[in-house]
């Protein structure tokens, strides 16, 4: 397999595009090109062709077959990843296709993790009867400070790679985590989603013993980090990347 180029810059993707009538399916087809690795010109032909979740999850895998076809391992992961985004439990290719593209994410990545002084160390946290996947990265010169990143109800912290190595790259000392729910931790161990975020923050936060921590949440991340902070004095500042103040009213929104 071709691996990823770690010598590279970062650079994080911009724009939104306009794909679906659907703002759902607009808004992860955008995701899946915009943090995932996939490409416009391989999703915006297809997108007209999603109606339901059934025509999702055939598009994406279908772009994932070509792009291994093609020796595009990076945009393979996107497409198999999001893949099972709309898969329904009990669906056995929702674990299979999340395998997957973790697999091929590790593989084609390899290089950041790998070697005797990797540039990503990786953890497994305990927490209750679960562990907790950490990356952690240090910056080559003094630290500004310390961050821990945390994604919404519904992420895989694969998905943040870029925006860990970017904030590192700044001069930060980076901690990404995912909590129950969330990818891995939902998907391969079974624990389910928690409003109470304040549990799998602590144990990360008492595992490396980390105190005045800047805590960034994304999407749902956004109602989780503030929450948190609140039940914890070495939290010192949060950024919720996203304004989500309650999530009664999103679940209202979407009603007639």
């Amino acid at each position: 397999m071709i691996k990823y180029d770690i010598t590279k810059p970062i650079v994080l993707k911009t724009g939104v595009y306009k794909l679906s009538d659907d703002r759902n399916f607009d808004y992860q087809l955008n995701r899946v090109i915009n943090w995932d690795g996939g490409r416009l010109e391989d999703v915006e032909p297809v997108a007209s062709k999603i109606k339901t979740s059934v025509d999702w999850k055939r598009e994406l895998i279908q772009l994932g077959d070509i792009a291994m076809i093609e020796e595009r391992t990076g945009n393979a992961i996107a497409y198999y990843r999001m893949s099972e985004f709309f898969m329904y439990d009990g669906d056995p290719d929702k674990r299979k296709y999340y395998e997957l593209a973790t697999k091929l994410f590790y593989e084609y990545y390899a290089d950041y993790f790998e070697g005797d002084d990797p540039r990503i160390e990786r953890y497994d946290i305990p927490y209750e009867n679960v562990k907790l996947p950490v990356m952690h990265v240090k910056p080559s010169g003094e630290s500004k400070g310390k961050i821990l990143i945390h994604g919404g109800n519904d992420s895989y912290f694969e998905e943040f790679l870029f925006s860990l190595l970017y904030l590192q790259e700044k001069g930060f000392e980076v901690y990404l985590f995912e909590g129950p729910g969330q990818g891995g931790v939902m998907r391969t161990q079974g624990m389910h989603f928690t409003y109470e975020w304040e549990k799998p923050v602590k144990a990360v936060l008492d595992f490396f013993d980390l105190s005045d921590i800047t805590i960034v949440g994304i999407s749902l991340g956004g109602y989780l980090a503030p929450r948190a902070a609140a039940f914890d004095k070495r939290i010192t500042k949060v950024v919720a990347w996203s304004v989500f103040p309650c999530f009664q009213d999103i679940l209202v929104s979407m009603q007639p």
